[in-house]
Formats: C-alpha cells, sequence, structure tokens
C-alpha cells in the first residue's frame, strides 16, 4: 500500500508524533511524506512539488483571492499521487485536511484526518472552518482522534461518531525507559512550549510553594525560548527562585530521554487557553510516564486518560496550585511513593501507548478504507 503522509510544517520540533508516524507506517507501508503549509507544496527533501513559476503563481493567487486552493497550488500535489499511484492520504491536522480534500476527491483518493489538538479546539479556527469541516467530516474515510475529549469534540462539531477511530499517540519504550536508582534531590521536570495552554507560570508558582519546604528542589523547564519566555523569566525572579529554575531551551529527543532519567517528578499544568485552545494528547507526558516518572499535572485533555490519578501519578482542577504544589511536595517527601507511581505509569504505557502497537492500529484504519474503495 502506498500511503501519503501531509504534515503542514517538517521537522518541527513539538511534532516528534507525526515524525514518529511517518517512520513506523514506513516500516509497514511504502510512505510518501509532504509539507509546506495547509496545502502541501514541498517533498521531504523541500523540493517543490510543481514548477517553480506555478508555485510562484499559488503565492500570487492566494495573497490576492486568499484562497489555498486555486488550479496552481493543487497542480503539484495532484501530479505527485497520481503519478506514485497513491491509495490513501493521511492529512495531519484537521485545517490540513480541509485543503487536501478536492486534490484527493479529484482523483477519487479516500484521505484520513489526523486531528490533533488546536484544530479541534481553537475557537476562532472552528468559526473560520465552521463549514469546510462539516464538508470534511462528510467526505472523509476516516477521522482520527488522540483523546476521547478531542473525539466528543469532533461528534459535537457534526463529526460522524462512526468515523472516529481512537487512537492516542504511542511511545518508543526502547527510547524512554525508567530509571529508577534516583537521587534524593528534588529534581522537578517540565517539557513543553512556553505557550498559553501549558501554563508555565502557574508550574513555576507551584514549585515555588514547594521550594519553601524543600530548599534544595530544582525545576528544569525544556522549551523553545519564546512565547512566555520573557514572563515566565520575570516571574522566577520576582519569587527570588535564583537559579532553581533552568530554562535549557529546545533539546533534542534524546537528551529529554536523559533529563527523564535524571528527575524525580513530571510536571506540566496545562490548561484550556482564552481562545478555546486545548491539548490532545501531550507526548511528553507519555514519555515521562515511559520514563518511569510520576506525573503532577492537569484534569486536562487526553491526560485524563494518560496519568491515572493516585496510581500513575496526580491530577488538579486547571489553575488549581496549591493542588499542585502539595502533590509536589508528597512525591518528593515519599521517594517509594514516587516509584510505585513511576511503575504503575510504565506499565500504563507499555499496556495502552506502545508506539508500534498504536501505529498498527492507525494502519488498521489506512487499510479498511482502502479495501473499502
Amino acid at each position: 500500500m502506498k500511503i501519503c503522509i501531509a504534515r503542514t510544517e517538517k521537522g518541527r520540533y513539538s511534532e516528534t508524533f507525526i515524525q514518529n508516524q511517518i517512520d513506523q507506517l514506513a516500516q509497514l507501508a511504502e510512505v510518501y511524506p509532504v509539507h509546506g503549509g495547509r496545502l502541501p507544496q514541498r517533498l521531504e527533501d523541500d523540493s517543490l512539488l510543481a514548477p517553480h513559476f506555478f508555485w510562484m503563481l499559488h503565492q500570487v493567487v492566494k495573497t490576492i483571492s486568499g484562497k489555498r486552493n486555486n488550479y496552481f497550488g493543487n497542480y503539484g500535489l495532484k501530479k505527485f499521487l497520481r503519478e506514485n499511484e497513491i491509495d490513501v492520504v493521511l492529512a495531519n491536522y484537521g485545517i490540513a485536511g480541509v485543503h487536501i480534500l478536492p486534490v484527493c476527491k479529484s482523483l477519487q483518493i479516500p484521505i484520513v484526518v489526523h486531528f490533533h489538538g488546536y484544530d479541534a479546539t481553537q475557537q476562532k479556527l472552528l468559526n473560520q472552518y465552521a463549514l469546510p469541516y462539516k464538508i470534511l467530516f462528510r467526505d472523509a474515510a476516516a477521522i482520527i482522534a488522540v483523546s476521547g475529549d478531542m473525539k466528543n469534540k469532533l461528534i459535537s462539531l457534526g463529526a460522524p461518531e462512526e468515523k472516529i477511530y481512537l487512537i492516542p499517540y504511542g511511545i518508543d519504550l526502547k527510547k524512554f525507559k525508567p530509571n529508577y536508582i534516583k537521587n534524593n534531590r528534588a529534581d522537578f521536570l517540565s517539557v513543553g512550549r512556553l505557550i498559553e495552554k501549558k501554563s508555565p507560570q502557574s508550574t513555576i508558582r507551584a514549585f515555588a510553594g514547594v521550594k519553601e519546604n524543600e530548599q534544595e528542589a530544582r525545576l528544569i523547564m525544556i522549551g523553545q525560548k519564546s512565547g512566555l519566555y520573557e514572563e515566565c523569566k520575570k516571574l522566577v525572579e520576582e519569587l527570588q527562585l535564583g537559579n532553581a529554575v533552568d530554562f535549557t531551551g529546545v533539546q533534542s529527543s534524546d537528551a529529554i530521554a536523559q533529563h527523564m532519567q535524571d528527575a524525580n517528578v513530571f510536571v506540566q499544568h496545562s490548561v484550556t487557553a482564552l481562545n478555546g485552545d486545548m491539548e490532545g494528547t501531550p507526548n511528553t507526558v507519555l514519555e515521562a510516564s515511559a520514563s518511569g516518572l510520576p506525573v503532577v499535572s492537569t484534569k486536562h485533555g487526553g491526560i485524563k486518560e494518560a496519568v491515572i490519578h493516585g496510581t500513575s501519578g496526580f491530577l488538579v482542577d486547571e489553575h488549581d496550585i496549591e493542588g499542585m504544589k502539595q502533590y509536589m511536595l508528597q512525591l518528593v517527601q515519599q521517594p517509594e511513593l514516587a516509584t510505585q507511581m513511576g511503575t504503575a505509569g510504565r506499565r500504563h504505557m507499555e499496556e495502552h501507548y506502545d508506539l508500534e502497537r498504536q501505529s498498527r492500529k492507525l494502519m488498521d484504519v489506512l487499510y479498511n478504507v482502502v479495501s473499502k474503495k
């Protein structure tokens, strides 16, 4: 089977789940990745799908009319799908699915749309794409949701329940593995973009409360120094946390795996942003559990399924900083409980979030829609 996998951007550090998808499916079928916007314009080597002159005309028409779908924009993708005899297109993000759909329909190629987070929750986007989403839901062969909350949201937007498959991300359990021989420090780890829906300020405030009781406590925050970085840095200064909070910037996947080996507790205070934007299922929470770390997070999106409250970690209501602080303290003051929860988290990942198993579930959906065609 030949699968074209579309993503809006290649190599985005916060989208390792899409690269995992490409790598895993490539072991099961012939995979042809494309990228370069909501309507893909480029191959994996960044070369254009269409002649450069057509690409330039596409940019002009898109700028003037505001329409991504035009003859010149569709031309390259259509030619690529036809010449490579693609059997099915897997479009990452609903908004990409909207723009790829007309090309697939013209060639009678089934399209499977993989929703990830903001594309199912951000209110401005949902308003803008209200009608296109209804058409997408009607014509897509299948729809992938990464959490129960996302599935329910898509149904509320008009997606037929029978088309939706709930397939959370998978984790490479060989790469992210436990290290139960820990130091006695209170080392907390947070990994993710410093943006509103991850509420890094809430994590910092909860940590400040912990540090009042655990003077040697440290918080490592891995993520690009943009977004809310300056606000977070200022908050650290206001709370007089000194060097106890370390903003590392972006780290490689291998470096993150090592940080998870060294840390004692993983923390993430995800919330619903003012524009409605929500998490799907944060990959870093899964990686932390696979690494044997107890997780302290919020009752938000797919986190409620990934972390079993009271068993593999603790979950608090969104914006409950005091509750988060108390659970963080409990875990560093009771290291045996932290180990017990980390062990349970690892087992939960093995049973429900193994990368190979989740990839095969996705592959089954793709096979199914092609066989129906």
